[in-house]
């Protein structure tokens, strides 16, 4: 009769291997990057005991397991998922408990499973009026005036529920930018017919902050400089898609209400020297809603949001409106990593919404728009611009990575 441990040793190893591969799956679909997620599954498997070679795009996940003359290989087809940070923090805390063996793979395969079936910290309620929230405070930051804030934020409270509407269908969900930038422009035209300080094109750009694809972008970037060109370039793509759709849906907007009332270009009124402050608090609670980050970090997010955009503030005053973005990006990543360093949480938690407030898609949004346009000089140099200021997040980010180690692959 064979000895008892050897089917024993190979269950264990099958429990280590399914953990590990559910494990890559969740990260992934909570917004983990490509140079991130292979870091952590590679420890991740070092600790269990697997030898694995581990490769991720923003559409898959390969892992192979064994050495290299019997190597088992693994495909997972994943997808772009959702961000939910608070979600990410316990996927991150359940690998370190497993990784250090406190808790079993089997077990933690279970919990993992509670995890990602749990439903989210934040409510739809919540999330649509944080949409609101983001938005109005936008608007402030690029100059609007009270009626722009007010508008801004009426537009962001729509497309909160249109975007609660549209998820119940993956078809309709494929739709969303189109159909909220379409409606954004629509509202913004109108309303400027009825109230002459409206400045339309600022309040639509504040508006569609929530459905740029800024962070993608900027995610984009951070997987070219970090030697992963594949994952790099295919979100790269899929950022510049969603730009051009974001482009098309305001066109059809523009036209639609322009052929029912003359659309006003007003100029706002100027705010208070203060109003920017609150707005970037307002920005802040905003952001942790829609990411769905937990409670307890939003001292922390909050901290990181206001280090990005004083750092981003002065920055800009020494280096220019394009490099200005280093300091404030450089700014926020020691913070960031100074939060996971020490409370031993991934440092994405911090990250994500204070960049979210800085990451250049609307630039993007403008310089597509100016192509379509045939404004080709003022298309092409505002797109240039954009990846300027994407790079400098990029290197204020890693940056921040060489001063402050986080010390943790998240």
């Amino acid at each position: 009769m064979s000895e008892p441990a050897a089917p024993t040793d190979r269950s264990a190893e099958q429990d280590a291997i399914g953990f590990v591969l559910a494990l890559a799956r969740a990260l992934h679909r909570y917004g983990t990057p490509a140079h991130r997620l292979e870091e952590a599954m590679r420890w991740c498997c070092e600790r269990l005991g697997l030898e694995a070679e581990v490769f991720s795009t923003p559409t898959t996940i390969m892992m192979s397991f064994g050495a290299e003359t019997a190597l088992r290989t693994r495909m997972l087809r994943v997808d772009g998922g959702e961000l939910d940070l608070g979600k990410l923090a316990q996927v991150d805390a359940l690998g370190d408990e497993v990784s250090a063996r406190r808790i079993s793979p089997a077990d933690g395969l279970h919990q993992l499973a509670a995890i990602v079936g749990g439903r989210p910290q934040f409510g739809r309620a919540l999330s649509t009026l944080a949409h609101a929230m983001t938005c109005g405070a936008i608007a402030v930051f690029f100059g609007g005036g009270w009626q722009d804030v007010a508008l801004a934020g009426a537009i962001g409270l729509s497309l909160g529920m249109l975007a609660q509407v549209l998820s119940r269908s993956t078809d309709q969900t494929r739709v969303f930018e189109l159909a909220g930038s379409a409606l954004a422009a629509f509202v913004a035209g109108l309303a400027s017919a009825v109230a002459p300080a409206v400045a339309p094109s600022l309040v639509t750009v504040a508006a569609l902050l929530v459905l740029l694809p800024g962070m993608s972008l900027t995610v984009a970037m951070i997987e070219l400089a970090t030697r992963n060109p594949i994952a790099g370039t295919a979100r790269l793509m899929s950022a510049v898609i969603v730009l051009l759709e974001l482009v098309v849906g305001v066109a059809l907007g523009e036209r639609l209400a322009s052929s029912l009332v003359e659309v006003g270009h007003g100029v706002p009124v100027p705010l208070p020297t203060w109003a920017p402050w609150v707005a970037l608090v307002v920005a802040a609670v905003g952001a942790t809603i829609l990411v769905q980050a937990q409670r307890r970090a939003f001292g922390w997010i909050l901290a990181a949001c206001v280090a990005g955009y004083v750092g981003t503030r002065y920055g800009t005053q020494w280096l220019g409106d394009q490099l200005g973005a280093l300091v404030g990006a450089l700014a926020l990543g020691v913070l960031a990593n100074a939060y996971a360093r020490w409370l031993k949480r991934p440092a994405q938690v911090v990250i994500v919404p204070a960049v979210l407030l800085l990451v250049p898609g609307s630039m993007g949004f403008r310089g597509m728009a100016a192509l379509l346009d045939r404004d080709t000089l003022t298309g092409v140099g505002t797109v240039f611009a954009m990846f300027v200021i994407a790079i400098a997040i990029v290197a204020g980010l890693l940056l921040s990575n060489a001063i402050v180690s986080p010390r943790r692959s998240l």
